[in-house]
């Protein structure tokens, strides 16, 4: 069985696993220069910061024990305790943990995936500056809901359960300031103002020496609800300021829409498959804003394919 995954994000690299584990030819898709998707690390003259997922609980038996192996890979470190838990942190970067779930796998980046169409019996991917790719007998798709409906719409598959999720966008700010030093934690969260989160990236588990004073800036959701459509030079001259009360000086800074960052109506459902039309639908936005729930998610959509 030949199977085309569009999206490289935990649940697409999970799912990949679990059906190449079964035996499965398994080809990923993906837009982006790398997989991981929302956990992501970017690197620039003045170190790396992770602009996208800072840090994530585990809470089934499940899931536990495969965190548990991800830190026996070296992928993650335990940070700072949590009310419920741990929190985990990828390690020595965000995009270290993709990367490794992505080992042994065939991942296509920077492969924008246009559309989906059935040719005798069979399923094809438009590429975007590229030839088709296929045949495959089986495509799922872990992209957002809204991009998701755009490659399954013409076939007719899961309107409605794409049309029941919601998600939230959020800006990211990567920052070099000139006195965080003085806000002592790894992360810092605030309550009110424009600012919900700021990442101290410099004090992360297994961190390589960079300039200190790097940190990640999360605007609130309110905010970035007001601002989706603003320029990034707007989302700075807002937040910016903000920082500076926050952190001192700001010598460098750039800023990054994440316009899915956040699932606010989860399907809740684990994962969706239409055997008939051979695709199958899968993402944190089935079961909700969190690493673990994509997990979930790839995990169940590769049952799904494999139970019959």
């Amino acid at each position: 069985m030949r199977i085309a995954i569009v999206g490289a994000g935990i649940a697409g690299l999970t799912a990949a696993r679990a059906l190449v584990g079964a035996g499965a030819a398994v080809e990923l898709f993906d837009k982006g220069r790398g997989p991981g998707g929302r956990v992501s690390t970017r690197r620039r003259e003045n170190g790396a910061f992770d602009h996208g997922a800072q840090r994530f609980s585990a809470r089934s038996p499940e899931f536990v024990a495969e965190v548990a192996a991800w830190q026996a890979a070296g992928v993650v470190a335990e940070a700072e305790p949590a009310s419920e838990g741990a929190w985990w942190i990828p390690t020595p970067s965000a995009s270290a943990l993709p990367r490794h779930l992505c080992e042994g796998l065939e991942v296509r980046a920077s492969s924008r995936v246009t559309g989906l169409r059935r040719k005798a019996q069979r399923l094809w991917l438009a590429l975007e500056g590229a030839p088709e790719a296929g045949p495959f007998d089986r495509v799922l798709v872990t992209a957002p809901a809204p991009q998701a409906a755009a490659l399954l719409g013409p076939l007719g598959a899961f309107e409605r359960e794409l049309g029941a999720i919601a998600y939230a966008p959020t800006w990211a700010v990567l920052a070099l300031t000139e006195a965080v030093a003085e806000m002592g934690p790894i992360f810092h969260t605030f309550e009110e103002g424009p600012i919900e989160l700021v990442a101290r990236e410099e004090l992360k588990p297994g961190r390589s020496p960079g300039p200190p004073g790097r940190v990640v800036v999360h605007a609130s959701s309110a905010f970035s609800e007001a601002h989706v459509e603003a320029s990034e030079a707007e989302a700075l001259a807002a937040l910016v300021p903000e920082l500076e009360r926050r952190a001192g000086r700001v010598l460098h800074a750039e800023a990054h829409r994440w316009r899915f960052a956040r699932v606010v109506r989860p399907l809740g459902e684990a994962a969706c498959f239409d055997r008939a039309r051979g695709v199958g639908l899968a993402g944190d936005g089935l079961l909700g804003p969190r690493i673990e729930a994509a997990w979930q998610s790839g995990r169940a959509v590769a049952a799904a394919v494999l139970g019959g």
